[in-house]
């Protein structure tokens, strides 16, 4: 006698997870952190395009279609971002691992493995300063959705503002690591300038999202 559909749905959505969390358990040092940000990324962005399309094509919300099919569009291309990010992090950390192993005997040598360090250190910047850039935009999308989207999935929609709000306070942590360690002062307080913006107007919306669900 053959499983229930329920239970065969129930085994095609664990199955549908994928290796991605056996991969960061594994022991490795990447993927990480950076990369969990981008995936949270996705998750978000995600949510908001199953909101989009639970709103979409309902006589209830007619009028706010068109810019509900242009959010769902701008996620979609937010999540193939997002998912390019999640392997770019693993990249640029790797990179400042084999910047570090550069030899050191010679002062060519040492001139030459100090600058290969900061480029790398500086990519290990900018891949979490993208990833928490694209969190925010997903972020801002979810919380115009939470106004215009199908009431119903508002709870769905809370969670992708959560899910946005870690990706880019997840991020914002690698960001701080290697911003210590980059020479150019100037670059640093730039980026800690737009980083701290990013996560104090986060905090805002996905509170604003918050909110909304509770009332």
């Amino acid at each position: 006698m053959s499983e229930p559909p329920v239970a065969d749905s129930k085994a095609a959505l664990s199955n549908s997870i994928g290796n991605f969390a056996e991969l960061v358990s594994a022991g490795t040092p990447a993927p990480g952190g950076g990369s969990v940000a981008a995936y949270c990324g996705v998750l978000a962005a995600s949510l908001g395009q199953m909101v989009c399309s639970l709103t979409i094509g309902k006589a209830k919300y007619v009028e706010v279609e068109p810019r509900v099919t242009r959010i769902r569009s701008e996620l979609e291309r937010l999540t193939e971002r997002l998912r390019e990010l999640i392997a770019e992090d693993a990249a640029s950390f790797e990179a400042v691992l084999d910047a570090y192993r550069l030899p050191k005997e010679s002062d060519e040598q040492k001139a030459h493995r100090s600058s290969q360090i900061q480029i790398a250190l500086q990519g290990a910047v900018n891949v979490p300063l993208e990833t928490a850039q694209r969190g925010f935009d997903v972020l801002g999308l979810i919380r115009e959705l939470a106004d215009i989207g199908n009431v119903n999935a508002l709870s769905d929609v809370a969670v992708g503002a959560q899910l946005a709000q870690t990706a880019i306070r997840g991020a914002s942590y690698n960001v701080w690591v290697n911003l210590d360690s980059i020479s150019d002062r100037e670059v640093v307080d730039r980026t800690r300038e737009k980083m701290n913006s990013m996560i104090e107007q986060s905090r805002t919306l996905a509170d604003q999202v918050e909110a909304k669900v509770k009332r």
